[in-house]
């Protein structure tokens, strides 16, 4: 399987998530700022270049592009691009935040990007279930082990972890669509 994946392959979740497709034979192409794809220069321009980058490819994980709701953006040009083509054998896995489900006064941008793309998400998996259109998941984790300082007394979730997960996802067989999954890593002792 070929996938196109938002991050940089050298960090974070993307690399834990590149190294474990690649371990299954999956084909990998990352795009971030790192290898000239910054959306905060004409993101409108660069989500065309993506989009269309994206017919060579099955599989979309949305995982990053926050920068003023380009992650939204992002993921809805694939899908209705897909969509138009008769692609219903592609998947879009959007990466989302367990801060979207907080319903408390919030001024931090994220939080509402992360709202607005589980939203996209939920209606657009929808459609992959009644409707000729590719499946969309969203997949929403708990504060992650790469922020561990940032939190200092909160449990996190390893990447390695969150990794399986995706390839979880995409390993379930035809006939089956997981629509979301939301992981948080327990704050009590058990």
């Amino acid at each position: 399987m070929k996938i196109l994946i938002t991050g940089n392959r050298k960090k974070d979740l993307c690399c834990e998530i590149v190294k474990a497709f690649e371990r299954e034979g999956h084909v990998c192409l990352t795009i971030s700022r790192e290898n000239g794809y910054d959306f905060s220069e004409n993101p409108y321009g660069l989500i065309k270049k993506i989009v269309t980058l994206a017919d060579d490819y099955d599989c979309f994980v949305n995982l990053y592009a926050n920068y003023f709701f380009n992650q939204s953006l992002l993921a809805h040009k694939i899908f209705c691009d897909w969509y138009d083509k008769g692609y219903l054998d592609r998947r879009i896995i959007n990466i989302g935040s367990t801060t979207d489900r907080v319903h408390r006064g919030k001024r931090n941008l994220y939080h509402f990007e992360k709202r607005a793309l589980r939203e996209l998400s939920s209606s657009l998996s929808l459609q992959s279930v009644w409707d000729n259109a590719p499946l969309v998941t969203h997949l929403s984790f708990g504060t992650l082990d790469n922020r561990a300082e940032q939190n200092p007394g909160r449990k996190t979730l390893s990447l390695e972890k969150v990794a399986e997960y995706v390839i979880w996802l995409i390993n379930q067989p035809k006939g089956i669509h997981i629509n979301e999954l939301s992981l948080d890593p327990l704050q009590r002792e058990y």
